[in-house]
């Protein structure tokens, strides 16, 4: 059996035992093949409902598979699949939808499948005719389809600054046609059939290979005329798109000016922040961004280190369900990526808590940012579909600030030009709404996404506890002042009249 197979047979035993989410469990370092891998076993998990008919269909390869993983399995625990299965899984996947419709490599697990290739086969006949289809894709179930659970959005590459001269830029758009978004500067545009990441520039760093809507929360902070400058918090960087971008951004603004602000960026996973770090490097950014293995929740707001930090960039884990590419929904319905809050209720009780429970730690992530009292701007995004992740979120942590007078945040208007606004939900009005912003598949060519902007109320900047106690100790100071020179003035007024 081939090394991609193994890999791919152990990430898609890790996940649908749900030892992790598929991308972060990419980023074990017994991953050689990452985007094969990745790519093997989003396809056998898009197939696998078909695949399980098929096996079932032929009663001798069934019987089969039972005794291999009987024999093969060493783990007491409890497990949805087996190593073993999902080796089956992705070698039948290989034999009959792949590209060469043959099974890599050789060895025992080859040879007992391919006793039984025939057979597959002509199930996989027998339920077309049934069905009365040409195209597998109709056998399978609806959401799993290409054609209703992807949409084709453009290919998005933007350019890095930091590292990409203009005449390099400029032969690469001439060369691939690619335009100009209307948005977002420095974003290019293309079809999305077209292949980049083999691309020399690409691989130099000089490109970056990010959606549209990634790129909104590092805009929206550094395009705000009223940008407090200072030093960024990017709270969980990792892999580091929305944090190069950041860099990039920062290093425009700040060419000509004499301070020397830069950005830190937080994970606490290891292998997160060495593909973080990797990436900064490739990117030309680890001059601008200190990154470190450190959970947001855990960081010390007191430090000094953080003193100059006046904006934090979160985006915090979420379901991922505005991913267009995204496969997790067929292992959880809720990465679906037009489902609606509707959807989420018909499902069943694990869903909704998951759901649920990332909210809570969204909401938890966000309270952080608002606790630091220097920082003046919070950008807040997910690339979720569903209002408790998003709207309800932000509406349950502006209600739990103290109350008016004690350095509050309030929502701000982000991306004026953008149609698609926020949804109102109860703590969040409809002239609040429209200050959020969203995106969709559909209507927006960009993966689903959602972004709020925060700011301190202006006239309560300087209003921390402590400044409060300095004022009421000078106005203190100060009525007492008063007092002590109005009296002296009435004994002036008595010693002169005592006098005449």
């Amino acid at each position: 059996m081939s090394d991609l197979y193994k890999e791919a047979a152990s990430l898609l035993q890790k996940f649908e035992n749900r030892r992790g989410g598929l991308k972060s469990l990419l980023y074990s370092p017994n991953i050689i093949n990452t985007k094969s891998s990745f790519a093997l076993v989003c396809e056998t998990l898009r197939h696998k409902p078909l695949l399980e008919k098929l096996v079932a269909a032929v009663p001798l390869f069934q019987s089969r598979v039972r005794q291999l993983c009987k024999s093969k399995s060493k783990s007491k625990e409890s497990q949805i699949i087996s190593v073993t299965l999902a080796t089956i899984y992705i070698s039948i996947y290989d034999l009959l939808f792949g590209k060469k419709k043959s099974i890599a490599g050789g060895g025992f697990m080859k040879r007992e499948i391919m006793k039984h290739a025939n057979a597959l086969r002509e199930a996989l006949v027998r339920m077309k005719i049934k069905e009365k289809v040409s195209d597998h894709e109709n056998l399978l179930p609806i959401e799993n389809r290409k054609c209703s659970t992807q949409v084709d959005i453009p290919r998005y590459i933007r350019v890095n600054t930091l590292k990409a001269r203009k005449e390099e830029i400029a032969e690469f758009i001439e060369t691939t046609k690619a335009q100009n978004d209307v948005h977002i500067p420095d974003l290019l545009v293309l079809p999305r059939n077209i292949e980049l990441h083999d691309h020399e520039l690409v691989r130099e760093g000089k490109l970056v290979l990010q959606d549209k809507a990634s790129c909104f929360p590092a805009f929206v902070l550094l395009s705000d005329p009223a940008w407090p400058g200072g030093d960024i918090i990017d709270a969980c960087a990792a892999p580091g798109n929305k944090t190069t971008h950041l860099a990039m951004l920062l290093g425009k603004t700040l060419v000509g000016m004499s301070t020397n602000s830069k950005v830190f960026a937080f994970d606490r996973s290891t292998a997160r922040l060495k593909i973080l770090e990797s990436r900064l490097e490739l990117c030309g950014a680890d001059g601008i961004v200190q990154a470190s293995c450190q959970d947001f929740l855990d960081a010390d707001i007191h430090d000094r280190r953080y003193e100059n930090v006046k904006s934090i960039v979160l985006d915090p884990s979420c379901s991922g369900s505005g991913m267009n590419n995204r496969f997790d929904h067929l292992l959880d319905i809720a990465s679906r990526p037009e489902m609606t809050d509707y959807d989420l209720e018909q499902e069943d009780g694990t869903t909704h808590k998951r759901i649920e429970s990332l909210a809570r730690f969204q909401l938890l992530m966000l309270r952080k940012a608002f606790s630091f009292d220097q920082v003046d701007r919070i950008v807040y995004s997910t690339c979720s579909v569903f209002k408790i992740e998003n709207e309800e979120v932000v509406s349950a942590a502006l209600a739990t600030q103290k109350v008016k007078g004690s350095n509050r945040f309030r929502l701000k208007e982000c991306l004026p030009f953008w149609p698609r606004r926020g949804i109102p939900v109860n703590g969040v009005s409809s002239s609040d709404a429209k200050l959020m912003v969203r995106a969709n598949a559909i209507e927006d060519g960009t993966n689903g996404f959602f972004v709020a902007y925060f700011e301190r109320e202006k006239d309560q900047v300087a209003t921390t506890p402590r400044s409060l106690a300095i004022t009421e100790q000078l106005t203190t100071e100060n009525n007492t002042e008063k007092k002590s020179t109005i009296q002296r003035k009435r004994r002036n007024r008595k010693r002169k009249k005592v006098t005449t």
